[in-house]
């Protein structure tokens, strides 16, 4: 009994293993790509040939707008892209409160009619210190604790016509809120790859433009899906954040003449 107990055991600790070895493996990803040519004229046709374990690849070819590094997985990086961030500081709101004051007291006296509570107000925009809001909800907020601006402020003439009240609003969170925005996005926005088949790794290609070319390939493979919870059966949805994944790159330099 003894025996056949330690015979059994090896064979699920074996088989443990083997398993583990397979998810190691299996996001262990590589590619290469190599030119059958890597100098060529002008619209000069190149021929791209690709090996690798991925599953999916796509060819930067180097040129505007197809710039490895330039590309939605370079520079986000992992952060959000473009994300609004406007904060009201300590320190802003203490250069406004004396500012704000002094325009409540003399709009009250031109208009005690619809008199504006100071004292209120600097308390609502003290609520609102370090906290991060997109800049039109900045906007509304301060709007809520003040529904009337005790001092007009201009407006460039091309939006007199469009809510010019919402937009003096505006004015004001872009002059006391400090703007911690991240965008991303670069200029033209970011750079695309073509997709490639992963039957057929070969890609065909015309640089219309003189220069040296870094064309990168880009292989992705994922892991098993990462169950957790309730498991397969009641736990079947699928998303980016229940897998691993393996990507790698591989580069070969054209120079277009």
């Amino acid at each position: 009994m003894k025996n056949k107990y330690s015979i059994s055991t090896l064979k699920v600790l074996t088989i443990l293993f083997l398993f583990t070895s397979c998810e190691k493996d299996e996001i262990d990803t590589w590619v290469s790509i190599e030119a059958n040519k890597t100098t060529v004229a002008i619209n000069e046709t190149v021929t791209f040939k690709m090996s690798g374990n991925a599953e999916t690849y796509v060819v930067y070819t180097g040129d505007t707008g197809h710039d490895f590094t330039k590309s939605y997985l370079v520079i986000t990086g992992g952060k959000k892209v473009d994300q609004e961030d406007y904060v009201l500081t300590q320190a802003k709101l203490d250069i406004w409160i004396p500012i704000l004051t002094a325009e409540i007291a003399a709009y009250n006296i031109a208009s005690p009619n619809t008199a504006l509570n100071a004292n209120a107000i600097i308390s609502g925009l003290q609520s609102l210190v370090d906290k991060s809001y997109y800049k039109d909800t900045a906007a509304i907020k301060i709007r809520e604790l003040m529904p009337i601006l005790p001092t007009p402020l201009p407006l460039p003439p091309l939006y007199q016509p469009i809510t010019p009240t919402f937009i003096k609003y505006q004015n004001l969170v872009a002059t006391y809120f400090t703007n911690l925005s991240v965008l991303l996005t670069p200029p033209g926005g970011f750079s695309t790859g073509v997709a490639i088949n992963r039957y057929n790794l070969t890609y065909s290609y015309k640089f219309t433009s003189p220069g040296t070319y870094v064309v990168t390939l880009l292989g992705t493979r994922l892991s098993d899906k990462i169950y957790s919870g309730s498991g397969y059966i009641y736990n079947s949805t699928a998303s980016a954040s229940e897998y691993n994944f393996g990507r790698n790159t591989a580069t070969v330099t054209i120079v277009v003449q």
